[in-house]
């Protein structure tokens, strides 16, 4: 069983919604059990686990580009959202995560999932050999760190999806007005959460 605000979610935005939400489900199996082993997410989660991570997740649909485009989510941990954009639909897809357990997390998950995405297990600096479209993260770091870190492969169109907490001000008064622009949503999930869209001017 899924939470009913998930499953709504989906049905509003998805016209193939019953396999979104059954892939959903095999990945909430999966990740449970893998908890139990390692620290994917954390243990004060669990019992909501559809609401503070697969629909806080899924929300950014409404600002993902259209599926040809390039996505990389950084530091995806235990694929959030990463999976989750693979689960509705996106192939070009990259996911950066430097723990070779939760690397091989992501591709026990692809394989039992049947989803496709290319898993890079080092650091975000290390990657030079591409250039994204756009780029997700979620707890991962502050946003002047994300953008310092992916200055390899981005370029001046890339855009942003970033899901922050409540320090999501202090992080923006430190990036320069005059090189990006931003705009700023309401999470679902949370009064205190936003998700920044952002791109250089």
């Amino acid at each position: 069983m899924l939470n009913e605000k998930l499953v709504m979610f989906c049905n509003e935005n998805f016209d193939n919604s019953k396999s979104i939400l059954n892939k959903l489900f095999e990945y909430k199996k999966i990740l449970m059990k893998e908890n139990e082993s390692m620290n994917l997410i954390g243990k004060s989660t669990i019992e909501n686990l559809d609401e503070r991570h697969l629909l806080d997740c899924i929300q950014i649909v409404k600002y993902l580009p259209h599926h040809g485009k390039s996505l990389m989510d950084i530091g995806t941990g235990a694929g959030l959202p990463g999976i989750i954009l693979s689960i509705i639909g996106f192939k070009n897809l990259h996911l950066v995560e430097k723990s070779t357990k939760k690397a091989l997390f992501l591709e026990k998950c692809k394989l039992q999932l049947d989803l496709n995405y290319r898993v890079h297990n080092k650091s975000i600096t290390e990657i030079l050999d591409l250039n994204v479209d756009c780029i997700t993260a979620r707890a991962f770091a502050s946003v002047e760190k994300i953008i310092s870190m992916t200055k390899n492969i981005i370029n001046k169109k890339t855009k942003f999806i970033l899901l922050k907490g409540r320090s999501y001000l202090t992080e923006l008064k430190a990036i320069n007005p005059q090189k990006y622009c931003w705009e700023t949503h309401p999470s679902i999930t949370s009064s205190e959460s936003k998700i920044i869209i952002m791109a250089a001017k």
